[in-house]
């Protein structure tokens, strides 16, 4: 496996807040899907809970080169934990498929926070390439 990108991204918890303060509802449905706000709002910190999700899209984006737009734009990336309380990205189909397109198979996402600032990871990996070819798998000239 090669690594195909790497975002890192640090935000404010109270930005986050002013944002939901500001434009509530009509932010919150254009940014998180209904399940991390579900999520979040069974935890005691909400806006500190989306704040770790916001900034993990940013730096998923930023792995990936294109910014929060199509073809993955905000409600493309999901954010979860599993069992064990691992943060995890899960994927609609058109930005899964975009990533197959460029050789990206499995992606892995770290979260940190001090109350006051959250931070995301993400590295990006997919198949190596072979000798005398590009990262993309097209042969050099």
């Amino acid at each position: 496996m090669a690594i195909r990108g790497i975002g890192i991204d640090l935000i404010r918890v109270d930005r986050l807040r002013l944002l939901l303060e500001r434009w509530g509802a009509r932010f919150e449905q254009r940014v998180f899907t209904r399940n991390e706000r579900e999520d979040c709002s069974r935890r005691k910190d909400y806006a500190g809970c989306l704040a770790l999700r916001f900034s993990a899209k940013e730096a998923f984006a930023k792995a990936l080169g294109t910014g929060l737009r199509n073809p993955v734009t905000w409600q493309d990336i999901e954010v979860s934990n599993d069992s064990l309380g691992k943060p995890t990205i899960s994927l609609s189909e058109s930005a899964l498929r975009f990533c197959r397109e460029h050789n990206i198979t499995s992606w892995h996402l770290s979260l940190t926070d001090d109350g006051d600032y959250g931070a995301a990871v993400v590295v990006l990996e997919g198949p190596s390439a072979a000798p005398g070819t590009s990262p993309e798998g097209e042969a050099e000239p």
